[in-house]
């Protein structure tokens, strides 16, 4: 073959993978949304129950979840010293309930659905002290997600699911020695769901894994438990000293990874051996020795558990549910922890057997608690957080100012997004102040001073429809009273709109290097700039090849 005949081949073949790339590049991008230039509706209270004569919620501490179709949920608690809410019960003050909403319009507005847990409508129930929520990820027989709600009281855990899309509920007393902590969900396929708690007095982390569509036939207007599936308890002999700082585990529900069904569980511990130091610790503002953050893996749905160490804190720091994580659909793993200054990210590509070193999230000059963590497409990544400008201790009055006062710190809900796996974030805030002054991680070792009015933990989920974000949250303001605290949320949208238009919200800041915005090939437009280049190339290699059949 003579070259210069190869110089017009190489023209045309360039220009025609140029054209077959092109709309495969549109396709890939369109199936893990990463959007760009959005805006955030900037945060406002979930309606309140109807038939109360509230003006808004009185709830807490929320939980949420999303269906693979991007229809949003959140379950939070109705505050037992909730100042104006009806259903609380008035002798002990201890009972109260859980509110469940859904959004169908990708966040934009949420509706009231039901508390399930209630004795009667508009009554208290065996609930209120913890609420959890999880969606499953695959429809049942009748063509809906279930969707699970776990509540705590002062003696056990009730699980409430609905079958079809929260027009009915069933609710069961679950079956675990009485009495539990601080119960957590998480969903895998059309009917399984998995609840962790602590059992006490001990503070053993237990696992029950149910299959509600093979006990939905329990009847429930006796309140006759569910039994477990399986149970497994992560003992005091595998760790010694843990801390009441177990938080929400994930199930890694992903049909491209290669670690489905993967449970990870976030914990901390202090470097203690007896069980005598592990009460210690459960309620201790700090491990001396260090804090180190461990994940326990089961890849057999529960039945066990390997343990991993993921950080180590040398400021012994312990929050009260310090660490979430979160899997994208690669499989990666992704472990977010605070040490009640800023929040941290560790990641783990091997199932969370080994991880890399901690990236702190937040940008200098800040101050980051209680993050929590949402994976996406593979390589995407969102972190949220409450965060203030002001750096030091969220539990120092000197850095943070009195809580409720005014020039007190500001707090508000941040959002960290990585599309590249981590590497690089960019960093924004979602929403207007939600609290003034301290804000105490040390859960029932708090002041009643109102600075720990936010509770403990929130929630973030990533549609898989569109790529964006909703986030359910608790805030104390205007007032600063506990009793008048509320569940809000606030959702990003691709486009502004009306009601967006007027929210004085920053755009995003880079953390950890350049391009953490992570715009996708159709976003910036590259399906259009291939397809060109290859009619171009394809042009001149016509050309050439003209020039040379004349010559």
């Amino acid at each position: 073959m003579q070259l210069r005949s190869l110089a017009h081949r190489l023209l045309l073949a360039s220009g025609a993978t140029l054209l077959v790339v092109a709309p495969l590049s549109a396709g890939l991008a369109a199936a893990t949304p990463n959007p760009t230039a959005t805006t955030w509706t900037g945060g406002k209270p979930l309606p309140p129950a109807p038939g109360l004569g509230l003006h808004r919620n009185e709830d807490g501490e929320p939980g949420m979840g999303v269906t693979p179709t991007g229809q949003f949920w959140i379950a939070s608690d109705i505050a037992p010293y909730a100042a104006d809410d009806p259903r609380v019960d008035p002798v002990a003050g201890v009972l109260s309930g859980a509110d469940i909403w859904t959004s169908t319009d990708g966040g934009k507005t949420y509706k009231w659905m039901a508390d399930p847990f209630a004795e009667a409508q508009n009554s208290f129930g065996l609930a209120g002290e913890d609420t959890d929520l999880a969606v499953a990820s695959a429809k049942n027989s009748n063509g809906f997600y279930n969707v699970y709600a776990t509540s705590l009281w002062i003696g056990d855990s009730g699980l409430a699911w609905s079958s079809d899309g929260g027009k009915t509920w069933q609710l069961n007393r679950l079956g675990g020695t009485p009495t539990q902590d601080r119960p957590w969900l998480a969903a895998d396929g059309p009917c399984t769901i998995y609840l962790g708690f602590h059992q006490l007095p001990t503070f053993t982390p237990v696992f029950d894994s149910y299959d509600v569509c093979s006990n939905g036939n329990v009847p429930t207007s006796s309140g006759a438990a569910l039994d477990p599936v399986n149970e497994t308890q992560l003992t005091t002999s595998d760790f010694p000293g843990l801390s009441g700082s177990f938080n929400k585990f994930v199930v890694d529900t992903s049909p491209t990874s290669k670690f489905r069904h993967n449970l990870y569980q976030p914990m901390s511990v202090c470097k203690t051996q007896t069980e005598t130091d592990l009460l210690t610790n459960a309620t201790a503002s700090n491990c001396p020795q260090g804090t180190q953050y461990i994940v326990a893996v089961s890849s057999n749905r529960g039945q066990t558990f390997s343990y991993h160490p993921v950080a180590l804190d040398p400021s012994g720091a312990t929050l009260v549910w310090a660490a979430t994580v979160a899997t994208d659909a690669a499989g990666k793993v992704y472990f977010t922890w605070s040490d009640s200054k800023n929040s941290y990210l560790n990641i783990s590509s091997d199932g969370g057997k080994t991880w890399s070193a901690s990236k702190k999230l937040n940008l200098a000059g800040t101050s980051a608690v209680y993050p929590t963590v949402a994976g996406g497409g593979g390589g995407r990544v969102d972190v949220a957080w409450y965060g203030t400008p002001r750096a030091g201790d969220s539990n120092d009055i000197k850095k943070m100012g009195p809580p409720t006062k005014k020039g007190s710190a500001p707090w508000a809900v941040y959002v960290a997004r990585s599309t590249n796996g981590g590497k690089n974030f960019s960093v924004r805030k979602v929403t207007g102040t939600i609290h003034l002054g301290v804000l105490c991680t040390h859960g029932s070792g708090c002041n009643s001073d109102g600075s720990r009015n936010l509770l403990d933990d929130f929630g973030i989920s990533i549609s898989p429809k569109t790529g964006l974000d909703s986030i359910s949250y608790t805030a104390d303001l205007p007032t600063g009273a506990p009793g008048k605290a509320f569940t809000g949320f606030t959702t990003e949208q691709a486009k502004v709109t009306p009601d967006t238009a007027g929210s004085i919200l920053p755009p995003a800041q880079s953390s950890g290097g350049s391009g953490g915005g992570g715009s996708s090939l159709a976003a910036t437009g590259a399906p259009v700039a291939l397809a060109t280049g290859g009619v171009l190339l394809m042009l001149l290699g016509g050309a050439l090849r003209r020039r040379l059949t004349t010559a």
